[in-house]
């Protein structure tokens, strides 16, 4: 069991806690929130949702498979877009999913889309990570939910800054058919259009000082080293 209930979170968002791997740098351990377990997750729902199995409402039992679904099933073009899983391990918070800590190349966990912009302005290096990332989405459109600005990282390579979307990253498909291409072309639009939506909605808030600060200040890029374990 690893050790992690005294080390410092990186970052959190609405269902989990992320921290830094003990013995690997470059991997983070999810761990769900106490408040947003999956039986409370489950509360929360009306009939019929509520009827749903637990492990439709645990986070990292859905990332696991989607993950792995898409890493196994989809072309490069996608997965370079994507962490990596590496399954589930135990810790003192719970299990956690442990999945691929994106860094820049200074060794600093990059930035969210939402706080990159809301410090450099939608500048021509973001613009650039943001057409690839449509190019290359666009190859094999995987099911997502909506892309939102703060579940999307912008990793500097160095030379060039790519875009990863850590987080909504929906739920493997049931089952393929005649439907499947056009249903995902439809969805690709909508997703996109909404994305440039929510961009815009950030320079405005930029513009006029009313962004999210909570979620601007979430991330701790100053970890570069590993947290020793306690």
């Amino acid at each position: 069991m690893l050790k992690i209930s005294h080390n410092i979170p990186f970052g959190s968002g609405g269902n989990r806690i992320c921290y830094r791997h003990p013995h690997h740098a470059d991997r983070c351990l999810k761990v769900l929130r106490q408040d947003r377990t999956p039986e409370l997750r489950r509360k929360e729902k009306k009939f019929p949702s509520n009827l749903r199995p637990l492990k439709y409402f645990d986070e990292n039992l859905v990332e696991l498979e989607v993950l792995n679904h898409l890493n196994t099933n989809y072309p490069e073009a996608i997965r370079r877009h994507i962490p990596q899983s590496f399954g589930m391990i135990e810790t003192d918070l719970g299990l956690a999913h442990s999945t691929s800590l994106i860094s820049d190349s200074d060794g600093l966990i990059s930035q969210t889309l939402e706080q990159y912009i809301w410090k450099h302005g939608l500048d021509a290096a973001a613009e650039r990570s943001i057409e690839n990332f449509k190019d290359d989405w666009s190859i094999q459109p995987p099911p997502t939910r909506d892309l939102i600005p703060h579940n999307l990282v912008i990793k500097n390579l160095g030379d060039e800054m790519r875009l990863i979307l850590i987080d909504g990253l929906g739920r493997k498909p049931r089952s393929a058919n005649r439907w499947t291409a056009f249903t995902s072309r439809k969805r690709y639009q909508r997703r996109m259009k909404d994305f440039d939506q929510r961009i815009q909605l950030i320079l405005h808030r930029k513009t006029t000082n009313t962004g999210p600060t909570e979620r601007l200040n979430n991330l701790k890029r100053n970890l570069a080293e590993t947290i020793p374990e306690a």
